[in-house]
Parts: C-alpha cells; structure tokens; sequence
C-alpha cells in the first residue's frame, strides 16, 4: 500500500514536471518542484545542507516559525525559489551564493527577491508538491489537490459562465474542471498580487484568455493524476 502510494506520486511528480518543463520555453520562465515529504525528511534529520541556502535573515523567520506544517512549507518554497533562480540566472554562467539571496513577503503577501525585484515570483504549495517560479514577467502558479467542491464555495466564488459550463460535467470531470477554474483564479490573483483581496466572482476561468482590469492574461492548466495545476501569464509576454 506504502509502496503503491510511493509510485503514485512520483509519477505525479514526474507529470508535473514534464507539464512545467514543456511551458517553459514559451512563457520564459524556471521552476523547481519540491516533494515536502523529502523536506521534512530532511529538516527532522538536521541536514546542513538543506538550511546552508537560507541567508541570515530567512534564518532568522525560519527559527521564529513554531508550527512544523508552516516550516516545512516556508523553507520547500525557499528552496524552491532559490533553484529556480540558480536555473534562471546562470544558465551556464558562473556561480553564486544563495545565501546572499533574500527571498521575502512583501506588504501584499506576494514573495519577491530583495536582490533582484525586477524578477517575479510565484510560489505554490499543495502536499506533497511545492512550486516555485521566477519570471521576467508578471506569472502566477497554483497547484491543488482534485477533490469534490463543497457547493458554497462555488456559489461564492464562481461566475455565471463558469457555473453554466460546470453543468456540463459530473463526476470526478466535474471536480476536475472546478479545481481548473480555482487554479485559474488562484494563479490570477497572483499575478494580481492580491490574494484573497481579488474579486474571484468577476473573473471568468471558463476561457484561456481573458481581459481583466484591463489587462490581458492567459491561462494554461492541466491534470497530474491527482493533483491540477495552473498557471497565468500577463499576455503581452514576448
């Protein structure tokens, strides 16, 4: 059974991965995926390695972090971060420190590099997965979990157009396809940067492409075994 559920989320892990690396080129971004299984592995076995990317004062939030849920997703989205900057920035360049690397939340929640704020940001987590992206432009990710909607969030947060093109489905479709629309709107909001803040009502996910406080985004989605991931791009890309 352990083994079986092993199996299943490296494929996972390794559909995930294709489905990023495959959007990469087009989109002109890195990521990194973290199993946080492997992180807490880590961090119970005291492993120097792991903590040696933090710089001194992501050290300083890591000690002041009580709870074991919240250090292990703050230091897989770190992480995350950090080597999909190396990717980003050296590409085969010469070598840095990631210690010198602060990745911080700013006062609209959204992470950001101090060292290089021209860069974007977009962290995600849904266990076992973290994922972190960097981008020369405006991009957000969100991955969760494919599970049956509780009927108010829908009521709450979709729009007529979604919850019209949602009667089309049933069943684990129909959980797919509102897990898409979340995803959507997750990754919208952090594009936006503006969390829970958005209007998740005003913005339809039913199509690809949208235009939303005058701006153009795109969507790209897809289902990994279990899991749906996300991903929103500012439009004008080049």
């Amino acid at each position: 059974m352990i083994e079986g559920g092993m199996t299943n989320f490296l494929k996972t892990e390794y559909i995930l991965k294709n489905t990023l690396d495959l959007l990469r080129e087009a989109y002109k971004y890195e990521f990194c995926l973290v199993n946080m299984v492997e992180i807490e592995k880590r961090l119970e076995e005291k492993d120097l390695n792991l903590l040696s990317v933090l710089s001194d004062k992501e050290m300083e939030h890591f000690y002041s972090l009580k709870i074991k849920k919240n250090r292990i997703q703050w230091v897989s989205g770190r992480y995350a971060v950090k080597s999909a900057l190396f990717k980003y920035k050296m590409s085969g360049s010469r070598l840095f420190d990631l210690t010198c690397i602060d990745i911080l939340k700013g006062e609209d929640s959204a992470p950001y590099i101090l060292q290089y704020p021209e860069l974007c940001v977009s962290i995600t987590h849904s266990f076992p997965y973290c994922i972190g992206i960097v981008s020369k432009n405006r991009i957000g990710v969100d991955i969760e979990r494919v599970e049956e909607p509780e009927p108010s969030l829908i009521e709450y947060f979709y729009n007529k157009n979604e919850k019209e093109d949602l009667k089309c489905f049933e069943g684990v479709q129909f959980s797919q396809k509102t897990m898409t629309y979340w995803t959507r709107k997750e990754a919208a909001s952090k594009v936006f940067k503006l969390g829970m803040k958005m209007d998740f009502k005003g913005l339809d996910t039913s199509k690809e492409k949208i235009s939303f406080n005058n701006r153009s985004i795109r969507f790209k989605s897809a289902i990994c075994q279990d899991f749906c991931v996300s991903i929103a791009f500012e439009d004008d890309m080049t």
